[in-house]
């Protein structure tokens, strides 16, 4: 090949290069995309104790958003109870700590049992959850337990920890970052006699919030 045919094919290899790198033009955009789950964790405030549904104040949530809480005793653990006593009330304070509104509150009893405690105790183990008398409200116009728009009646046999067996909606839910009171008020009954003495009535409790 001729220098002049040398010289050419490098001419055109060059106008070639030269016209592909024109006009490339180009224009990109990289993102993502999210999606968040809201939330609903219960916040318990009992005396001095707090407990979460998460079972933590932050974090993970533990057990599938369900805590069973020790720290915090639903009548205040009242000792030395005498027939026809002073009422003991018990406040908490719930509060919906996530993200979501949640559009009821209940609480749902278990089934009371009696067992003797101490030293010396009576037999009527039978019959001592009915000799323990309840009312739960929100210590103000509203009762929970019996439901009625108004304030708790009088501690008395009609609502026992015996007659307490289902449900009881607390309020209209709970908003997210919204508290509400729940004042729980226990004396033991007039017709507790000696065969009562001694006995500890026990009852689980748990307070649901659902969307």
């Amino acid at each position: 090949m001729t220098t002049a045919a040398v010289g050419a094919a490098v001419a055109a290899a060059l106008a070639l290069t030269t016209m592909g790198a024109l006009g490339a033009f180009n224009a990109t955009i990289t993102q993502n995309g999210t999606l968040t789950a809201g939330t609903i964790v219960l916040k318990e405030v009992g005396s001095s104790n707090t407990c979460y549904s998460a079972g933590v104040a932050s974090g993970a949530i533990l057990g599938g958003n369900s805590y069973s809480c020790t720290t915090i005793d639903t009548f205040g653990a009242p000792t030395g109870q005498v027939p026809g006593g002073t009422a003991n009330t018990q406040t908490l304070t719930f509060t919906n700590v996530g993200t979501t509104n949640a559009g009821t509150f209940t609480v749902t009893p278990a089934t009371c049992t009696a067992a003797g405690s101490g030293t010396y105790f009576g037999s009527d183990t039978a019959g001592f959850c009915g000799k323990v008398d309840i009312t739960i409200g929100n210590g103000a116009s509203v009762c929970y337990y019996p439901s009625q728009a108004s304030a708790c009646p009088a501690l008395s046999s009609t609502y026992t920890l015996a007659t307490l067996t289902s449900a009881a909606t607390i309020g209209s839910g709970l908003a997210a970052g919204a508290s509400d009171t729940v004042v729980v008020s226990t004396k033991l009954d007039t017709s507790a006699t000696n065969n009562d003495m001694g006995l500890q009535a026990t009852q689980g409790f748990t307070f649901t919030l659902n969307q």
